[in-house]
């Protein structure tokens, strides 16, 4: 979309209408997976720009999931939601995977699907005639994703568009944000549109954000000037700047450590003296106040808890997390708010109960040192080669590449131990809920929001192969958008029998070394696979080699323009990691 053309646009159609509304709102981009239901639109858009209107730019992606983790990617980065529309029920089966990942990361998308034609006849404009058009009708198309959704409609005529484009936008973008659905039936499309004038602004508006009841921030904020030994544990908390902001300020405040366990963000910069690693457990049970700030999992109840008498405070847009059937970690304190102005406000309020500044002073030169201590004999970095490849050298060597202008993203692989990221949105991993093929696409699309920056985008060969790599490499070089892949290739599973192995640590499976359902072997040379696209593509099996693989890669990316992708062969393991 260009912002410099008009707002401005006559329809005549109900597709015209619909796509002259989302530039009108601000949509930048349509992402799209097209069938036999697109007529409309495809036309639409000829004639809107043949005539100059402001309408989003469609990005062809070759596969739904694919096309949902770019939307996903774009807007984690920028915080504007995007459009995606894809074939019919079969489209939206195929995205839901993907869907799933961004209603658990509250990541606001309008998805739109096209409706098997409604009738038979021929008589109305878009009516059936292809053969799919019987088998491919639902009762409820939108019943298959509807649990993940926060507001799904199907368009009844032409006169809703405003309407239904509106509510839609304006509930995705309400907080809890998630994405929404809208099926758009291909007569309704091709249906007139009603000669009359659409407003300007949107009709409707997002909700305004949920604040904390100041009784119940004043009573945290006294049991938090009261705690001798507060943690917060964080996995969301650093969504955006604010919020890492003030996330940081408080841990400095009142020498807070912090862990980020499983995070999607980083709230805290990995160096900064109150960043207390990534696992809460040990700390856990000494601590007596503790603050899970966009925490889904806080920790895991098979190994270990809070203290019982430790107060337990959840924080965030929706702290209770209503839409996980079952979740029962305790909760003393729910504080229902957007991070970043709960959390400031409650600094301000505790700040008032606060203890004497040399207290402060001195728990926080003590945890400073002990956290400096943790993270140092945590790090083996990247000097010395190790004798096989392993998962956590080569997250040294890739932390080696890194410069202030680069975006991580992280399907899984990554050994945050080694991670030095000292600045909020600079990384970003895949959704607690493990949709797998998220990678790839996510970094495509942060590469899209952040065009000056450098993409590295890390994932297992397992997750590799999920993200559609033929189709990502293909919008990669369709839309010149270079980014670093590097595939940690252990040729395995390794969650699957991890699983196993927690569950049966003496069983027959363990001491297989073929795991079960676990392998991923002969394993594909993915360096190849990218160089159809027109990328570099190199296999890495020595670790000697990895360093000027990886600088190789990365110099092609940022001087040459081109995708590159390297293939690190790594030992098989099963250890847990961060």
């Amino acid at each position: 979309m260009k912002p410099g053309l008009p707002v401005e646009f006559r329809p005549e159609t109900a597709a015209e209408a619909y796509l002259g509304l989302l530039g009108a709102r601000g949509v930048e981009y349509l992402f799209a997976n097209g069938g036999t239901d697109f007529a409309p639109l495809a036309e639409a858009y000829a004639r809107g720009q043949s005539l100059g209107w402001r309408m989003p730019e469609p990005v062809i992606v070759p596969h739904e999931n694919m096309g949902v983790a770019m939307a996903h990617g774009y807007t984690m980065v920028t915080g504007r939601a995007q459009a995606m529309m894809v074939h019919v029920g079969m489209g939206t089966a195929n995205a839901i995977n993907g869907l799933i990942n961004a209603a658990r990361m509250n990541i606001p998308m309008l998805f739109t699907a096209g409706r098997t034609p409604l009738t038979e006849s021929g008589a109305v404009p878009g009516a059936r005639n292809n053969y799919i058009h019987w088998a491919q009708e639902h009762f409820d198309q939108g019943a298959m994703l509807r649990e993940f959704m926060k507001w799904d409609y199907e368009l009844k005529h032409a006169e809703q568009v405003e309407t239904a484009v509106d509510r839609a936008l304006a509930i995705a973008a309400s907080e809890p944000q998630g994405p929404v659905y809208l099926t758009l039936p291909r007569e309704i499309l091709a249906a007139a549109f009603p000669a009359r004038g659409m407003s300007s602004r949107a009709s409707i508006v997002a909700a305004s954000p949920p604040a904390a009841d100041p009784e119940a921030l004043e009573e945290v904020a006294r049991l938090l000037a009261r705690a001798q030994r507060p943690l917060v544990i964080t996995a969301n908390g650093g969504r955006t700047a604010e919020a890492a902001r003030a996330i940081t300020q408080l841990a400095e405040s009142f020498a807070i450590p912090v862990v980020h366990y499983r995070p999607r963000y980083f709230a805290l910069s990995t160096e900064h003296p109150m960043h207390a690693g990534w696992e809460p457990h040990a700390r856990l049970k000494d601590a007596d106040l503790v603050l899970a700030i966009e925490c889904d999992v806080p920790w895991i109840p098979a190994q270990g808890g809070p203290a019982p008498d430790a107060k337990i405070v959840h924080i965030g847009p929706d702290p209770l997390y209503a839409r996980y059937p079952l979740r029962g970690f305790r909760t003393d304190v729910a504080l229902a708010g957007v991070t970043a102005p709960t959390v400031a406000r409650l600094l301000e309020r505790a700040l008032k109960h606060a203890p004497a500044a040399a207290a402060l002073k001195s728990r926080f030169d003590s945890l400073a040192a002990q956290c400096a201590t943790e993270r140092r004999k945590a790090r083996a970095g990247a000097a010395a080669a190790p004798a096989a490849l392993s998962a956590k050298y080569a997250s040294a060597c890739v932390n080696r590449l890194l410069g202030e202008d680069t975006i991580v993203v992280n399907e899984y692989p990554l050994v945050l131990e080694e991670m030095e990221i000292r600045t909020s949105g600079h990384y970003f991993a895949s959704a607690p809920a493990g949709g797998l093929g998220w990678g790839l696409g996510a970094a495509l699309g942060a590469k899209l929001a952040a065009p000056g920056k450098t993409l590295v985008c890390c994932v297992g060969d397992g997750a590799y192969m999920f993200g559609n790599p033929t189709a990502a490499h293909f919008v990669s070089e369709s839309m010149q958008l270079p980014a670093l892949f590097v595939v940690f290739n252990n040729a395995r599973w390794a969650a699957v029998h991890r699983a196993t192995l927690a569950m049966y640590p003496k069983g027959v499976a363990a001491a297989t070394k073929q795991p079960p359902f676990a392998t991923l072997e002969p394993s594909p040379r993915f360096e190849k696979v990218i160089e159809a696209s027109g990328g570099y593509g190199v296999r890495v099996a020595r670790p000697a080699e990895l360093m000027p693989a990886l600088e190789r890669a990365l110099n092609v990316v940022k001087e040459e323009k081109r995708q590159a992708l390297v293939n690190v062969q790594l030992e098989a393991s099963y250890v847990k990691t961060s």
